[in-house]
């Protein structure tokens, strides 16, 4: 599990090109395209995101710090929305909540293979 809390550091996720680039256009949608706007809004409003590693498992997760196991869990109970971010080889899911009144949230990446308790409960929603 990796967690990013400064958008500039997306691009640096070992994930497939197809899904990285799918991700970099959903995280910037909100933000008419502007890279600038999109990071400033992450560092001022708590935006974040957590990433499930094909390797992660609820036991492992239970390792991870409180906060982090909170959001994961309110991100599956309170999605936003679920999309898809297609590969031919593994495609990924990406889910957000807002987690503050300013508009603020929690994104949630996990490949479709995930066992994970979150990524199997969100995938039913695509």
């Amino acid at each position: 599990m990796k967690v990013i809390k400064n958008f500039n550091l997306v691009n640096e996720l070992t994930l497939p090109e197809q899904v990285k680039a799918a991700l970099h256009n959903e995280l910037i949608i909100p933000f008419d395209g502007c890279l600038d706007a999109t990071a400033d809004f992450w560092s001022e409003y708590d935006t974040f995101l957590i990433l499930l590693e094909g390797s992660d498992v609820d036991d492992s997760l239970v390792d991870a710090d409180e906060d982090i196991q909170y959001f994961i869990q309110y991100v599956t109970d309170n999605p936003e929305f679920v999309v898809l971010l297609n590969d031919d080889t593994c495609p990924y899911l990406l889910a957000l909540s807002v987690t503050t009144t300013a508009g603020g949230g929690c994104y949630l990446l996990a490949p479709l293979t995930s066992k994970t308790t979150a990524a199997t409960t969100l995938s039913k929603l695509l």
